[in-house]
């Protein structure tokens, strides 16, 4: 099949390896990386064009085969923190080259905050009937002890959450457009590529949306290994939320995931630990967001 497809690309298959999920093919005319196709892409590149928005790579076969073949970029090597920088600077170029103003869908605003809110409910009483079963067991296993050492700070993010949503719902009755964007959508460092150029490599889950989505998307795939306070200020400095656009992404980020007890105690644990580790950087960082509105404020 792949010998198939590269021949009728007038290439020549010397030898195959393999990189993550993808397939390196070693061919007369270079090296080359081959995946499997997951959606149609050809409608997102056109778009990408036409807003000249070129650090993506394109593919050199047909939209109609059921493979990917695309350049093989030779990555430099760089910290964790300064390809994120790199991300960061080239998401936010995406953003404002992407950009445009539509009439606010009251509808869709209503069941944003709808659905939003049915979670933060949901949430509130999950936990707390966790942590009335936990607190009724003679011994607690160390992942249980472990959420409720930070139980407090579930309702508290949960607290939170609920009133940056109510601000934001309130204020878009005020509005008539907001922004939207090209959303990568799958923000992960390996789906970003450092070489003589910066490239998105994955494109499969893009789509239209509100603009907030990305970094959202974004902290929460990286927050156990990046700074994200500097990394935000940094994609604020090139693309900055409006107050409203800040108040739903505080509300989505400070949502908890949940996490339940079905797995052996070392990997509950875990799951726990995440979610202790992810409270904590969301508290860090609303607090010194908070700060910095107050100050803007006075």
């Amino acid at each position: 099949m792949i010998k198939k497809l590269l021949e009728e690309k007038n290439l020549s298959l010397n030898n195959i390896g393999y990189k993550g999920h993808s397939i390196v093919i070693f061919t007369d005319k270079g090296k080359f990386v081959l995946k499997e196709k997951k959606n149609d892409l050809r409608e997102i590149h056109n778009y990408l064009n036409v807003k000249k928005y070129h650090n993506y790579l394109p593919i050199i076969n047909d939209y109609s085969d059921s493979f990917e073949i695309y350049p093989f970029i030779e990555e430099v090597s760089v910290s964790n923190s300064s390809k994120a920088m790199d991300m960061i600077y080239e998401l936010s170029m995406l953003h404002i080259k992407t950009t445009t103003y539509e009439e606010i869908n009251l509808d869709e605003v209503k069941k944003l905050y709808e659905d939003t809110n049915k979670r933060i409910e949901y949430l509130y009483k999950y936990y707390l009937d966790l942590q009335d079963y936990i607190e009724g067991n003679v011994y607690m296993a160390p992942s249980e002890y472990l959420l409720i050492r930070n139980i407090s700070l579930v309702y508290r993010l949960l607290n939170f959450s609920k009133e940056k949503l109510d601000a934001w719902f309130k204020n878009r009755e005020k509005l008539q457009k907001e922004r939207y964007v090209l959303l990568n959508n799958n923000l992960k460092m390996e789906h970003f590529l450092e070489g003589e150029d910066n490239y998105f490599i994955n494109w499969s889950k893009a789509k239209r949306g509100l603009v907030i989505y990305d970094f959202l998307n974004f902290f929460q795939n990286n927050y156990l290994e990046l700074d994200m306070k500097s990394l935000y200020q940094l994609y604020r400095s090139k693309y900055p939320f409006s107050m409203s656009e800040e108040n739903l992404f505080l509300a989505l980020l400070a949502i908890p995931f949940e996490v339940d007890f079905k797995d052996s105690n070392y990997v509950n644990t875990l799951k726990v630990k995440n979610l202790v580790i992810y409270l904590n950087k969301v508290r860090e960082f609303i607090s010194e967001e908070d700060e910095e509105n107050e100050e803007k404020d006075e």
